[in-house]
């Protein structure tokens, strides 16, 4: 994230078509950098957001209202509004919000699909046979990450930049869902456990980049061990200020097999923001063989024949995919798979991972055409839930090897993947303009040359 962004340049501003409407937009935000769903996974289409208000008098019926970008235009929803909003009443629409939209009623799953370059965001209202342009606002390249455009004051004020959340920033908050230019909860744009995967004798750091216009009053890390009652102590200020700062706190090594949860916790003095709480298992502290490929929700139809054999099934196609990535080979004997319930893989004894190479598990079925060695779990299945899962693979020792926790982003048709393969950050090949939903046995978005990083930038014309 590049926290010390600095806006150079005017905002480009188209008239808005509406009359006199009593349902604007009031917020929009195109280049997230932080997760804004709070469904514990950053993701730069799925927490990209705008805001919708009724400010009328009176209650009002938004059936047949949608909105849409320039790309798409009224030829392209993106979110179909329905029910009624109340008056004053504000209408928070993410990204993640859109894909579930458009793919419940037969449109591509692009999301919001908000261009970071620049792009115009519509609302639209379908009466009979006319479709018309009721608000629109226009946006160039000066919205940098966590920076949203808003009416101040709300619904009929002039559009202003709020760029609290980064690093001496001078305009308001964002506040999705709530009043522009008013109070904002805290922000925890970062929060980071180091090392990820802590062996017997590694000190932890526990850190956490916050924000709020209205300025920290505590940061705190709530830690529970071994999923005992837990305890609040005090993290320090290390950068920056009230208003924008890294916390951080030092724990001591832990023995192995110990099981921290860790959760970061801000106050403004009256708003109180947390993380989800995340588990983190000491282990070795090496990780030579990693999860690099999960698949818990197979795409409808034959597309979703992840094993080859034929026949698409949610519970067959389920898969994990295992890379060696280190130059050494690394004998499998006595290793496992676990979900966050029960053991569902143990491997062979005597399989032995080349380095480089790839292995996958699937949950069932007559695998063929799979580019690696593979083996349907053990048990019968690998039962993976779509949302609220975490992954463990066990070296022989039953101590944690390497640890994928997920939550609603396994719901989406796809895997996610590890790009770069093994050591990566954890995506999905939609998210880095990869055609292919899955790819067991092989290099993850082999098909592209498109990088993460630079995918962000265009991913309101390619993504997914």
């Amino acid at each position: 994230m590049h926290w010390g962004m600095v806006l150079t340049t005017l905002l480009l501003f188209v008239p808005s078509d509406r009359v006199c409407a009593q349902v604007v937009l009031n917020e929009v935000l195109p280049a997230p950098g932080t997760d804004w769903t709070n469904n514990g996974i950053f993701s730069s289409s799925e927490d990209e957001w705008i805001e919708i208000m009724n400010v009328g008098p009176t209650e009002v019926a938004v059936d047949g209202y949608f909105v849409g970008d320039a790309s798409g235009g009224a030829q392209t929803p993106r979110f179909g509004l329905t029910g009624t909003l109340a008056p004053g009443e504000h209408l928070f629409i993410t990204g993640e919000h859109a894909s579930d939209w458009e793919s419940a009623n037969g449109f591509p799953s692009l999301g919001l699909s908000l261009n970071n370059a620049g792009d115009t965001v519509y609302l639209f209202q379908v009466a009979g046979a006319e479709t018309t342009v009721v608000d629109s606002v226009s946006y160039g390249t000066e919205l940098g990450e966590n920076v949203s455009l808003g009416r101040v004051p709300d619904g009929t004020g002039a559009w202003t930049v709020s760029d609290a959340l980064v690093e001496h920033g001078t305009g308001p908050q964002p506040t999705p869902g709530g009043a522009n230019g008013g109070i904002a909860a805290p922000v925890i744009l970062e929060s980071s456990v180091t090392p990820a995967f802590p062996g017997p004798s590694d000190p932890i750091m526990v850190g956490a980049v916050a924000a709020d216009s209205d300025g920290i009053a505590e940061c705190a890390l709530r830690l529970r061990t071994n999923g005992g009652p837990a305890q609040t102590l005090a993290m320090t200020r290390t950068e920056g200020a009230d208003t924008w700062g890294t916390w951080e706190i030092g724990l001591p090594a832990q023995s192995a097999g110990t099981s921290l949860g860790v959760t970061v916790r801000v106050s403004d003095g009256s708003l109180i923001t947390e993380t989800n709480e995340v588990e983190v298992l000491v282990g070795l502290g090496v990780v030579t063989v990693a999860l690099n490929e999960l698949l818990a929700d197979p795409p409808p139809d034959l597309a979703g024949d992840a094993n080859g054999d034929g026949v698409r099934s949610t519970s067959d196609d389920e898969f994990v995919e295992l890379l060696n990535h280190t130059e050494s080979s690394v004998d499998l004997t006595g290793w496992s798979l676990h979900d966050a319930s029960a053991l569902r893989h143990a491997f062979d004894d005597g399989l032995v991972l080349a380095p480089g190479e790839f292995y996958v598990v699937f949950g069932g079925g007559a695998p063929a055409g799979i580019p690696s060695r593979f083996a349907v779990a053990s048990t019968g299945g690998l039962s993976l839930n779509n949302t609220a899962e975490e992954v463990r693979l066990l070296g022989p020792d039953q101590l944690p090897r390497d640890t994928h926790p997920y939550g609603s982003e396994g719901n989406a048709d796809e895997s996610m993947i590890r790009v770069p393969d093994g050591t990566g950050a954890w995506t999905r090949p939609s998210q880095i303009g990869s055609p292919d939903p899955f790819s067991p046995g092989a290099p993850n978005a082999n098909t592209t040359a498109i990088t993460e990083t630079s995918w962000a930038r265009i991913k309101a014309l390619y993504q997914r």
